[in-house]
């Protein structure tokens, strides 16, 4: 029982797996000081596009083994 005890002391809220974390931040003095970020939310958009990418490539066949007449 202490064991339990001791694992939901570490869950605090149900939210946390929605927060917002910064993976990769650069501070440049180009265009006017501007901050550029890629959070979590911007990775999973990312690699959401390009495996749409991928599959939309994959599904076009430009060389058609069957003739068009």
């Amino acid at each position: 029982m202490d064991g339990q005890l001791n694992l939901l002391s570490f869950i605090s809220s149900p939210l946390d797996q929605f927060e917002i974390r910064t993976l990769l931040s650069l501070d440049a003095p180009i265009l006017a000081n501007m901050e550029i970020t890629l959070t979590n939310i911007g990775l999973y958009l990312i690699v959401g596009v390009i495996i749409t990418f991928l599959l939309n490539q994959l599904a076009t066949n430009y060389y058609q083994i069957v003739s068009n007449n």
